[in-house]
């Protein structure tokens, strides 16, 4: 079982907060979101390949591949390493909330002191 600890952050897509009914986590000191939520958050379409742990993230033109345990990750076809892979924790898969600004053409900008993300799509 991965260690963390349940996270504080709060998430906004577009001026509205995410309701996660997984909350995000702490984990190796990098704050993790429920791939899922987010990803309808900002209204994505997401497949599964359950065999090899990949997961396809797609909008507009937009994708991204991921695999469950490994920092590689292709943005539209490219790969690129991330610092943090993909981890199921109880059951929910969480990733890294820039991964998911940076693969669906969002920005991203995080207030420290007050615990925040608020993500804008394009």
């Amino acid at each position: 079982m991965p260690q963390y600890q349940v996270s504080s952050l709060k998430v906004y897509v577009n001026g509205t907060r995410v309701q996660f009914a997984s909350d995000p986590v702490l984990y190796k000191d990098s704050n993790l979101v429920p791939l899922r939520e987010i990803a309808e958050a900002l209204g994505a379409k997401l497949t599964f390949n359950a065999d090899a742990g990949a997961i396809g993230v797609s909008k507009d033109k937009y994708k991204m591949t991921l695999t469950i345990g490994s920092k590689t990750i292709y943005y539209n076809g490219k790969k690129t390493t991330i610092d943090i892979a993909p981890v199921v924790i109880e059951g929910v898969t969480y990733v890294p909330a820039q991964v998911f600004a940076r693969g669906l053409g969002a920005s991203i900008a995080y207030n420290a002191s007050t615990e925040t993300l608020k993500v804008t799509t394009k």
